[in-house]
């Protein structure tokens, strides 16, 4: 029987080991938090892109918001190591974490015009309580079988889930684009090319401006007042 996971209480190390990946739309909701709480470390690096030929945009799938010059979280308080948006919008990576995505692989076909991508989970060893608590063979068995992840880190799984279903939203939206022939993708990032970067879901919208955040997040109007 695998032990059930629990975060230890104000430990914050999972804030402090990377740049966080996050979706377009939780980009633009982080920004909107951040100059509420008068956060201005905030930034952001594209991460995973691809080019529209046909609009001369490069178009970011996801984000990497970067940890500030103390080395963590721009949302983490230094003090008392508690997220500071916690009970606010916590983005779906740390909501999973330790059960993280180990490959993403996009799928960009120019003959079906298809937007696609499949997913490898892992369950992270940077975590301290992952660590402490699990061996090697109970982190290969929660790899392989969802079912073993799922009693062990119900919350965590089910975040990762909730992440499958928000990527499969931006990837079903470009497709759609591309049989309309509104865009014509290419899967190379546009790196040969100097073509501004944009955010997914501001492109998107330009098109489907019934795509909205209410689709991907329940009660947004709560969160940004």
């Amino acid at each position: 029987m695998v032990a059930t996971f629990k975060c230890l209480p104000n430990c914050g190390y999972c804030c402090t080991i990377s740049p966080v990946t996050v979706f377009p739309h939780e980009a633009l909701i982080l920004s909107r938090l951040a100059e509420e709480l008068g956060i201005r470390d905030l930034s952001f690096k594209p991460g995973y892109v691809i080019t529209d030929v046909k609009g001369g945009v490069r178009i970011a799938l996801s984000y990497l918001m970067q940890l500030n010059d103390k080395g963590m979280c721009p949302f983490l308080d230094p003090n008392d190591k508690k997220c500071l948006i916690h009970s606010l919008y916590k983005p779906l990576t740390c909501r999973s974490f330790p059960y993280l995505p180990r490959v993403i692989r996009y799928i960009i076909d120019p003959e079906l015009k298809l937007v696609d991508f499949t997913v490898e989970f892992v369950v992270s060893s940077l975590c301290p309580v992952v660590r402490n608590n699990y061996t090697p063979e109970d982190l290969e068995l929660m790899s392989r079988n969802i079912k073993i992840a799922i009693k062990a880190m119900p919350r965590e799984v089910e975040a990762a889930q909730e992440a499958i279903r928000v990527r499969r939203i931006y990837a079903n939206a470009l497709t759609a684009l591309w049989r309309a022939g509104y865009v014509e993708l290419r899967g190379d990032g546009g790196n040969s090319t100097n073509w501004p970067i944009v955010n997914a879901f501001e492109y998107i919208r330009q098109f489907i401006p019934q795509l909205t955040l209410d689709q991907f997040i329940p009660n947004v109007r709560h969160i940004l007042k």
